[in-house]
Order: structure tokens, then sequence, then C-alpha cells
């Protein structure tokens, strides 16, 4: 139960996080914690967010449907939650939550999330999304296959799997992903993929636009490198990190 001495704590933070139009709360490393965030969800006050930074907060998996069945987040686009705690079922809590259909960019970076979080999310419905940061989550080779499939992701431009226990054969269906054709910038690297990933990338015919493509410390090798600096379909690549 939140109580009036929790919202006017809450209240007295969202006049120093607020903006001053409103459209953006910065609530970043403030250690809010699952009551806090219940009692702001009850805040009439953020029906102008369109930005919102929940970075480094110690939530869980508590408070994540608050979160996620708030009223109030009618204009929410932007929504940075990474290093916290919310796991699996929070991720599933985030992933059925009234606004995501509305986002634009989504970052769950370090937040303890598995393969059933990972799924959950990528079979949610985000037809505007155009950046999604599953950085430092081991969500595995069935979230990146799902998500390949997901016509939900349609509207991509970036793409962060960094350090999430990936390996060739997600890669593998991503060179095949006939629905991420937007996506520009791409983050794959610290994970378990081998040359097999770089021939499968090399040959996409898909994934046609790639701007940036991130992909060090991992193993693909000299054979690699030099599959993805001769291919013909990464014609659009600038900026390739493998060190």
């Amino acid at each position: 139960m939140v109580t009036q001495v929790k919202l006017d704590y809450i209240n007295r933070l969202l006049d120093s996080c607020l903006s001053d139009d409103d459209t953006s709360l910065e609530v970043k490393a403030k250690f809010i914690g699952d009551e806090g965030l219940e009692a702001m969800m009850l805040c009439k006050r953020l029906e102008s967010v369109e930005n919102m930074d929940l970075t480094k907060n110690n939530l869980t998996h508590r408070s994540m449907p608050y979160l996620a069945n708030c009223a109030y987040l009618q204009s929410l686009k932007r929504l940075y939650i990474g290093d916290n705690n919310i796991a699996d079922k929070g991720a599933v809590a985030l992933a059925k939550a009234r606004f995501t259909s509305r986002l634009v960019q989504l970052d769950l970076r370090a937040n303890n999330i598995g393969p059933v979080g990972g799924l959950a999310m990528v079979q949610g419905d985000f037809p505007r999304l155009q950046v999604f940061v599953v950085q430092d989550n081991n969500v595995l080779d069935e979230t990146l296959i799902s998500l390949a499939k997901s016509s939900s992701f349609v509207n991509l431009r970036k793409l962060n799997f960094y350090h999430t226990q990936i390996t060739d054969e997600g890669i593998k269906a991503l060179a095949k992903s006939k629905v991420l054709k937007k996506v520009k910038h791409i983050n794959l690297a610290r994970n378990i993929i081998r040359p097999d990933a770089a021939f499968a990338l090399s040959r996409t015919k898909t994934l046609l636009n790639i701007e940036t493509l991130l992909m060090f410390d991992t193993f693909i090798g000299d054979a690699g490198v030099k599959a993805l600096l001769e291919a013909k379909g990464l014609s659009k690549l600038r900026t390739l990190r493998l060190t």
C-alpha cells in the first residue's frame, strides 16, 4: 500500500526531475525501488511524459505491473529501464504494457533477463520501435531468432544484442530476416560467434542498410573479417569494429 508520505516524496522528486515542458522525466540512479515506482505510477503528472529514464533504481519484477498498467503514460515514447533487476517475470509483465505500441525506443540492458523474458518481449506489440537494447541479458539465440521473424519490429533501426549469449545459430537467423530491412546499426559484440556467423552476415540479402556493425570480442577470426569486408550486400557499411 502506498502511503501519503511516499506520495509526497515522489511528488517532490517529480518537481526536480521533470523537464520544464513535462515531456522528459530523468529519474536515473535515484534508487526509488519498487514502492517508489508504484507511487510514481499514481501521479497524473505523467500524462505528458514522452521520455522516461528509470535506469539504476533497484527495480524488480514486483513493480513492473504498476508500470505496465499505468493509465497516465499516454504519451510515452522512450523508456530507459536498464541496470535494474526486473528479470524474466518483469519482462513478461512489461511486454504486455499499455504503451508498447507507442514506444520508439526501449533500453532493457543489464536486468537479469533470460530467454523466457526475452521471448516475451520480442513477441510483444512494438510496431513503432526503432531502438531496441537488450545488452547484458542472457536472452540466448531463441530471442534473436524470434525477433528476426517478428513483424512487430519492422521499423527497427538500431539493435543491441551485446553480451547476450547468442551464437552462430542466432546470427544466421538474423542474416535471413525479412522484417529487419530498415536496421542500420547492430551491436553483436562479446558473444560466442564464430566464422560461420560472419559468413552468414556477409551473404545477407535483406540486411542491406547496415551502416554500423560491432563484433568485437567474438571468435570470427581472420576469415570472418575478410568475408565481412568483402561482402557485396554490406555496401553501406561505414563502421566495422572488431577489436
